[in-house]
Order: C-alpha cells, then structure tokens, then sequence
C-alpha cells in the first residue's frame, strides 16, 4: 500500500525546505520565508494537480524533458538575445543528452527529474575538469527552463507551479579571480571608447554609408554620455540602463535605486545609492532637463531606454568602428563591466577604506577584499616608508 502524501522538511546546506516526495522530490520554499500554513497550502495544490492530471502539457500527453527543452529553446530564441539563446541550447543539450539508469534525460517524463539528477550531471561535469563558471552556466540554463515551464504557456502552465526539482542544489562555487593590472582597462582605451562613441553610427550602417549629421543631431551621441558616466561612477551596466528621472537626488547628488541586482538576492532588499561626482552630475543634470519623473535618464537612438543587450551590441559596435577608422585599438576583453573593475580599483588605490569602496560600489567587503584587495596599497606603502625611516635614522 502506498504511503499517504506528507509535507516534510528538509535540510539542505544551512537551510531548511518544505518538500514532498509525492510526485517527484518538490520543494515549496525555505522554512524561514514561507510559514507552514503557506507551506500546506502549496502542498495541497500539489497534491490536487497530481490527483486532477499528472500529466505536463496541455492534453493528455505526458511531455518528455527533451520536448520541454525544446519548447524552452524556442520560447527563448524567439523572446531573448542570440548570446542567451545560444547559452541554454548548448547547456539544456547537454542536460538532455545525460543518461540517468541508462535512459537518456530526453526520454524521461519532465515531471519526473529529480534534484539528484542534477546533481548527479554537475558532479559528472566536475570529473570530466571543466572550470566552475561552466558549470554555474550549465547549471543556470537547466534550471531557468524548469522555472519557466510552470510559468509558461499561460494559463495553463507545462509543469504545475509548485514543481521546483531544482530548488535544494546548492549553486556552483565560482572562486573569484583576483585582477591584475593588465586586466584593467587603460587610459588610452578609455579614450578611444569616449572618441569613437561620439561617432554617429549610420555612416557605418550595413545598407551603406550616409550622409554625417551635425554632433547635435547625432542620435547616437547619448551612448558616449552613457559610457563616462560608467566611468565616473563604476556603476553595473544594469544599473544605469534602468535609472529614471525620479531616481536622480539633484540636492545631493546621488541616484538612488530600489530596483538592482542585490535586491533579487537580499532576504530584506536595500536601496541601491550612486554618488555621483561632478563630470557625471553634469551629464545627468543635462540629460534629465525637461523629462518627467518616470522618464529614462538614457535613451537609445530610437528614443527608447536601453536594455542590457542593446547596451552590449552598441559597445562591441563601438570598438568595431574605432577599429575601422584606425582611432585606437580597444581588447577584445574589455567590456562595460571593465569601467567598474578600473573605479574600484582606483577606489582603493586613492586610500578609501575597504568599507566605504564596498557601499560606494553595491557589494560586499568580502567581494571587494578578494578581487580587488590587493590595490589597496596606500597604507602598505606607509609601513614600509616607516621601515625604512626606522632603518636610515640607525644608519643601516
């Protein structure tokens, strides 16, 4: 006789889940966010699609994982970027293609994987030597297309809300790389991105040169504004691309945001605060003058505000041009982000403390001590001066 469905804990590294194994290991969320009332709630839910239909799909048609990834993959061609689209397709390949008791992953029921079996892919990943990142992205682009089939066709979703196989893997330890200073951007780079971002861009359009217009009219001159102002700030790229009028504290001088990359992370979400010095005031106080509270401080070409992929065609754009009218040579592994490693860096190395660097850029102390740490070099220095002072006063 089976045995009757029972909401559980579970625990998992230092936390505790609410799951079930009826149906498949699903968990409902961590004991210290979701209280057991919601918890039982959840697991009734669960229960009740399991006892309506146990199928994944709309019919009577139980979907496979590899149907699911194949839903999954064009969804995301269709509705994401070609860099993102061609990172799940390598990944959820690889997932789909893994054997589990000697099936392939693609033959099984997508309602079915386990969080074992996961696991199971990453430690075989692990022993074939391939580095951490590759494994946090093998192991993001699975779980995205699992989340997304309990979102996706709406109403009636692939997999039922509550299904998370994933939710107990422990996320893939990247150790972090310290930089050096041939990682960091240069100052003539900088100014090949500045010069050749001013550049109006149609000249060099695919269908065939135009005709340049004057530097007031150029649509495309806002992306150099949108360039010094990651200079000056050492902001993530999200971050500016999402900043709005209203953001902007013009009496102090700051932009302070509620919606940033923390704030998906943090149990209890804390605003995101942008000083901004003059040269990057300047550009905002420029750019904010006639525009509403919930206008966008930087616009594209279009009139539109950026999205982070338009952020990263119009910069490798960019270095292409400065290329091709022989203004400066920029490497290939600069990008946006490198402006933010050059202003932490050169945070530490003016004497700025480990802390006010950490709030000043958004992050971590313990993030900004392991990457960057070694610049903070000011005080370093004055201990040795001191020695050698101690030594020239004995005449050594």
């Amino acid at each position: 006789m089976p045995r009757k469905p029972t909401l559980r804990r579970k625990k998992v590294g230092k936390s505790v889940y609410w799951f079930t194994k009826a149906g498949g290991e699903t968990y409902f969320g961590n004991v210290a966010d979701l209280t057991y009332d919601e918890a039982k709630r959840l697991f009734a839910a669960h229960i009740k699609n399991l006892a309506e239909d146990e199928t994944t799909s709309k019919g009577n048609t139980v979907l496979t994982a590899g149907e699911l990834i194949d839903l999954f993959l064009d969804w995301i061609q269709k509705n994401r970027s070609e860099r993102t689209y061609s990172t799940r397709r390598t990944y959820c390949s690889r997932f789909a293609s893994f054997r589990i008791g000697g099936k392939l992953v693609a033959d099984l029921p997508a309602n079915r994987i386990k969080s074992t079996d996961m696991e199971a892919w990453l430690d075989r990943m692990a022993g074939q030597s391939l580095d951490p990142q590759t494994r946090r992205h093998a192991q993001t682009s699975v779980k995205h297309c699992w989340n997304w089939a309990t979102k996706h066709p709406s109403p009636t979703p692939y997999l039922p809300p509550t299904y998370r196989p994933f939710a107990s893997v422990e996320r893939v330890y990247v150790p972090a790389k310290a930089l050096t200073e041939n990682d960091l951007i240069t100052d003539a780079e900088v100014k090949t991105l500045f010069t050749a971002a001013e550049i109006d861009l149609d000249q060099f359009h695919r269908f065939g040169p135009r005709k340049p217009r004057p530097q007031d009219d150029n649509p495309y001159r806002g992306f150099a504004d949108l360039l010094r102002c990651y200079y000056h700030t050492g902001a993530r790229t999200g971050e500016l691309v999402l900043c709005k009028v209203g953001d902007v504290l013009f009496t102090t001088q700051q932009v302070v945001l509620g919606k940033h990359k923390r704030s998906r992370t943090q149990r209890t979400p804390t605003l995101r605060t942008i000083t901004l010095g003059k040269d990057a005031f300047a550009i905002f106080q420029r750019l904010c003058e006639g525009k509403g509270p919930d206008d966008y401080v930087f616009v594209n070409s279009d009139g539109r505000p950026y999205h982070r992929n338009t952020v990263f065609d119009r910069f490798k754009r960019v270095k292409e041009v400065a290329a091709g009218q022989k203004i400066g040579k920029v490497r290939d592994e600069i990008t946006i982000y490198s402006f933010r490693d050059l202003w932490i860096s050169e945070a530490l190395m003016a004497g700025n403390d480990l802390a006010t660097v950490a709030r000043m850029a958004g992050t971590s102390v313990a993030m900004i001590e392991r990457v960057y740490g070694h610049f903070r070099v000011q005080h370093l220095q004055e201990a040795q001066a001191k020695v050698e002072r101690l030594r020239e006063k004995r005449g050594r």
